[in-house]
């Protein structure tokens, strides 16, 4: 007799699939793509099923499959194409790598279905009985009172909102008083109706664009637009018409800040056909939107990079808004750049992506240059608005007032008497970067990483930000027992306190991670700044990009040399990009607008380069200096690093890795390897890091390579004393 067998993956840190049987009373094949629950080593896990096929082999020993979860598969077939290519890029097991397909409650195996929300009335014996038979009862008593009169029935959420407890609803159905009913809240969309859309004009610029982009069917374009040139406006347009045919839009953004305003603003154009997904709103609300792409509810979904995941029932374009930011890479297990999937997945469907940013990336940029993306320039800002005026203020030998020059404290105070709002920037929160013994030298490092722990104030402790340990600040030195402290460096709260000190007549909005963990509390400081009266505004990369601040008159730039001399060869990038970003926000109204740039280097050419205010010629610049020294994008990347409970565990099993690679066939002449070394941080969150940076010319040959460190990372008899990573087109070397 021939068996039905299920081939499935599961979430497992093990490159394979399992085999399963099909009991005999289940006559429906799964489909691929479609949730089960086996049995894996005693423990029951939801998998998904990746193929199907006839086995004649009747000796075989294969567990059946226990449960199939769903009717039909949820993950569409071109998000299967994808996870399989992801998992082969990036050299990450498939089964964990197809876990990101599906959201937190569709990994526990819940139902694939909408909300279902409870719903209570009063029962025929409910509306006749008098109220007088629960007085021994008082919160009964007030629960029927508070049901007499209403006629429809009540969502349960309402009613726990009027202070009837949970309880009391139950102990009145269990007296027949209350009737209860469970409804699957399918969500209530509004049909588009693009014809009643007020017209937006557009700029001769911005309609070029729109037309290049609807006329590519599909392909790369490189929307490279000056801060405040308008390339949303491009964008929304181009949407506009893929709605009209009856096809979806996804817009990957980095960064969770800017998920309300860009939905509010898709709204705004499009109606209530548009949602955003992200890791701040809970299960539930991931799985309805979730659900609403996949049976077309939704035309527009917004959302950071785990939305690159969704399934689309039809989806007819990809916008990657600030494609250069750093957000987009996964930092740790699975290292996906949500840029690279997006590129592929517009590839599988045959549709266009536009890549947005007023500071391309490197990669990007040379793609376009080299006439593989379709080049885009918006070189103008729409309107009276003009690019703002760059200042430099060179800090050679002058005194500064908690990090503030006195060419900025006068600048902020003349553009808040005249009723204008200032952004200063500093990328780097807390109080101080570190706390140090005045007596002995002693410093306030981290237990468990290379690190000092940084000061905070409010609430006063000392903090790491690489593992986010804490404790509690000394009142003696822990080397000399001395009493007397220095806070040394500077974060956003120390010149949050000197600016509330200096300027007390004008509210201080600072925001960072630390201001804005509360939930809906970013969402509140930008309601108050978009008000428009006299504020400052301080913050970090969080306000840097992407915000709309028309009363912003003034950018203060605090630290611009920071990364300009980092050891991370993409250092001097990502700086330029930041302070690029955070000056585009000055000026975007009808006021003109300023940018004070504080460095002790003014002659550096890549500053000299951003005081231009020229970032293209910039990023030109520092691809001639990669070419020349052979560096992506001049060449293809990849870090494979180790850590352990001891250092030289995590560098010997390197040593021994990269020994049977050379022991092999591969020709590693073809690639040039830096390491094994340690870390730039060699110890993190208490284990000691080691890595192996390999650089090729081609693509193809790191691969091959990486195809064989990583069978021998998994074969080795040592792989469970190591925890090891392998990171393709790293954002950082550090």
């Amino acid at each position: 007799m021939s068996h039905r067998i299920i081939e499935v993956l599961v979430p497992i840190p093990i490159n394979k699939t399992f085999f399963y049987k099909l009991p005999n009373d289940i006559k429906q094949i799964p489909k691929a793509g479609t949730r089960v629950i086996v049995d894996f080593n005693n423990r029951n896990l939801v998998g998904v099923v990746w193929g199907s096929r006839l086995n004649e082999n009747k000796e075989r020993d294969i567990k059946n499959i226990k449960e199939i979860l769903d009717d039909e598969p949820v993950i569409l077939d071109e998000q299967l194409e994808l996870a399989d290519w992801a998992s082969r890029y990036y050299h990450y097991p498939l089964g964990e790598v197809i876990s990101h397909f599906l959201t937190p409650s569709l990994r526990k195996g819940k139902k694939a279905s909408f909300q279902e929300q409870a719903f209570w009335k009063l029962s025929n014996k409910g509306e006749f009985i008098d109220i007088k038979a629960l007085r021994r009862a008082p919160k009964q008593e007030e629960a029927l009172m508070f049901f007499r009169g209403r006629s429809k029935e009540l969502p349960q959420r309402i009613i726990l909102a009027s202070g009837i407890s949970g309880q009391t609803l139950k102990s009145l159905e269990n007296k027949e008083i209350l009737v209860k009913t469970i409804k699957t809240l399918d969500p209530k969309v509004d049909p588009l109706n693009l014809q009643k859309e007020r017209k937006h004009k557009l700029t001769k610029e911005q309609e070029k664009a729109v037309n290049k982009i609807c006329t590519k069917k599909e392909g790369v374009v490189l929307l490279n637009g000056i801060t405040g040139s308008g390339k949303t406006e491009v964008y929304l347009e181009v949407i506009k018409k893929i709605i009209a045919e009856k096809k979806q839009a996804l817009i990957l953004i980095p960064e969770i800040g800017l998920a309300p305003q860009a939905e509010g603003r898709f709204k705004k154009r499009f109606g209530q056909r548009v949602a955003s997904f992200h890791s701040a709103k809970n299960e539930k609300e991931r799985l309805d939107i979730w659900l609403s792409m996949k049976k077309g509810l939704v035309d527009v979904v917004i959302g950071t990079r785990s939305s690159i995941f969704l399934p689309m029932s039809n989806l007819g374009i990809i916008v990657v808004d600030e494609e250069h930011d750093q957000s987009f890479k996964q930092m740790d297990r699975f290292r996906y750049s949500a840029r690279e999937l997006a590129l592929y997945r517009a590839k599988i469907n045959k549709i266009p992506i536009v890549l947005a940013s007023a500071t391309p990336s490197l990669e990007s940029l040379k793609n376009a240059l080299e006439n593989k993306y379709t080049h885009l320039r918006l070189t103008k800002r729409p309107g009276v608005a003009k690019l703002p005026q760059y200042l430099p203020v060179d800090l050679r030998g002058k005194e500064l007032k908690d990090g503030l020059s006195n060419e900025l404290i006068k600048g902020i105070d003349v553009e808040l008497k005249n009723n204008n709002q200032v952004l200063i920037f500093l990328n780097r929160r807390g109080y101080a970067s570190s706390l140090v013994c005045r007596f002995c030298g002693w410093v306030s490092s981290c237990q468990r990483c290379d690190a000092h722990m940084t000061v905070h104030r409010n609430p006063s402790k000392l903090h790491c930000h690489h593992c986010e340990a804490s404790q509690s600040m000394p009142t003696n030195c822990p080397s000399c027992l001395g009493k007397k402290f220095e806070s040394i460096g500077l974060g956003t709260e120390r010149i949050e306190s000197f600016l509330k000190k200096e300027f007390v007549s004008y509210p201080v909005i600072r925001i960072d991670s630390d201001s804005t963990r509360g939930k809906d509390s970013f969402i509140g400081y930008l309601e108050t700044i978009k008000k428009g009266e006299s504020a400052i505004l301080l913050g970090t990369q969080m306000i840097a990009k992407g915000h709309h601040f028309p009363e912003v008159t003034l950018v203060g730039i605090v630290d611009a040399d920071s990364g300009i001399f980092s050891a991370d060869f993409r250092g001097s990038e990502k700086v330029a990009q930041i302070i690029t970003q955070v000056a585009g926000r000055a000026g975007r109204g009808k006021k003109t607008g300023r940018v004070i740039i504080q460095t002790y280097c003014p002659e550096h050419p890549h500053i000299e380069r951003l005081i231009d205010g020229n970032y293209e010629t910039f990023a030109k610049d520092l691809l001639e200096e990669r070419k020349a020294a052979n560096s992506p994008p001049y060449s293809y990347q990849a870090r494979i690093q180790t850590e352990s409970i001891k250092s030289s565990i995590s560098r010997d099993f390197l040593d021994e890795i990269w020994k049977l690679v050379e022991s092999s066939s591969f020709p590693t002449a073809k690639i040039k390897k830096i390491g094994p070394l340690p870390s730039f941080m060699e110890k993190k969150q208490g284990v000691f890091r080691w890595e192996i940076n390999l650089f090729s010319d081609t693509r193809k040959n790191l691969h091959k390579i990486l195809d064989a460190i990583n069978f021998y990372l998994r074969e080795s008899p040592r792989r469970n004393k190591v925890r090891w990573t392998i990171d393709v087109d790293p954002y950082s070397t550090l």
